[in-house]
């Protein structure tokens, strides 16, 4: 018998294994503990990697290892490659929808809202027009959300109290997945995130309206600082007090709905900050693809790790 130990990241495993036992079997065995293909190993023995010629598999592990030895394994587990090819394939399909995107910007759905009787303050203080992303399927409904979030009666109170005016309400693009919307110029634009990853299905009315609250709170602040914060809870407050009120129903009673509070963290996971008109994240990068984290700058790595953790807090898509 042959003992040595192998370490491999901060685990040490040791092998005793027969005095007959070829590299390859060695290999194999190793395969089996840490996951990672025989091709795909490097192990060094005191700074000299262990040849890997046609004929290293048939050598014999005594004449190889000495006894009471302990050699290092460099390599990536198979599952860990299989996830990596994954991430770059999603990553060229992100790259090919966004740039099918900007080829086709142009043609994107646009509409003007369609209200009832109403006077100056509501066609002044209102979303004056939308716009759904082309080579999408089922953009009649995501044109719908839109109009619905006009139309919510605690969004058109908040619109007319506040006297915000929005130009276009526009569906963000689902390869811009580190973000969930963005308010460009105060109201210029106003993107959101309707679509869930996997664009089989929408994110929840409530989730998306969530969105629009924060981005309305862009109307004022373009930090997300304590004034911020503290717009963007009155407006998720108000936007269901006001539905509440104007259905003769009491604040506060035993049926009365709950608002979303949203936590100050979480800004950041939202939109990263508002954009002005020179394209650029406060406090951070413009939106980009999402990417191996190689090639992401820190700003994007954070709004990538806040992004996950609000779906997993809130349990949203």
């Amino acid at each position: 018998m042959v003992s040595f130990k192998v370490g491999y990241k901060k685990t040490i495993h040791e092998f005793n294994t027969p005095a007959n036992t070829t590299l390859g079997e060695l290999r194999k065995q190793i395969g089996h503990l840490y996951g990672i293909e025989p091709d795909n190993q490097r192990l060094i023995l005191k700074g000299r990697v262990l040849s890997r010629n046609s004929n290293s598999d048939e050598l014999v592990v005594e004449t190889l290892i000495p006894a009471n030895s302990q050699l290092l394994l460099i390599g990536t587990p198979a599952a860990q490659i299989e996830q990596l090819y994954d991430r770059e394939q999603r990553h060229k399909e992100a790259e090919t929808n966004y740039e099918r995107y900007r080829a086709t910007s142009a043609d994107v759905q646009r509409t003007r809202p369609k209200f009832g009787s109403l006077d100056s303050k509501d066609t002044k203080y209102t979303f004056h027009s939308f716009a759904t992303l082309p080579n999408l399927p089922n953009r009649e409904q995501a044109m719908g959300i839109l109009t619905r979030l006009a139309e919510d009666e605690g969004v058109r109170q908040i619109m007319l109290k506040r006297e915000y005016s929005v130009g276009v309400l526009r569906e963000l693009h689902p390869a811009e997945r580190t973000i969930l919307g963005y308010n460009r110029n105060r109201g210029q634009v106003i993107a959101l995130r309707l679509r869930a990853d996997d664009l089989d299905g929408f994110r929840t009315y409530e989730s998306i309206r969530e969105v629009l609250m924060h981005e309305l709170a862009h109307m004022v602040w373009d930090e997300h600082d304590d004034n911020f914060h503290r717009l963007n809870r009155e407006h998720c407050r108000e936007v269901i007090e006001l539905n509440w009120t104007l259905r003769g129903q009491t604040i506060g009673g035993p049926n009365a709905p709950r608002y979303y509070e949203p936590k100050s963290e979480d800004a950041a996971s939202v939109d990263g900050g508002s954009l002005r008109h020179s394209g650029f994240v406060l406090g951070g990068q413009a939106p980009q693809l999402p990417s191996d984290t190689e090639d992401m700058s820190e700003a994007d790595i954070r709004r990538e790790l806040a992004y996950q953790a609000w779906q997993k807090r809130s349990g949203k898509q």
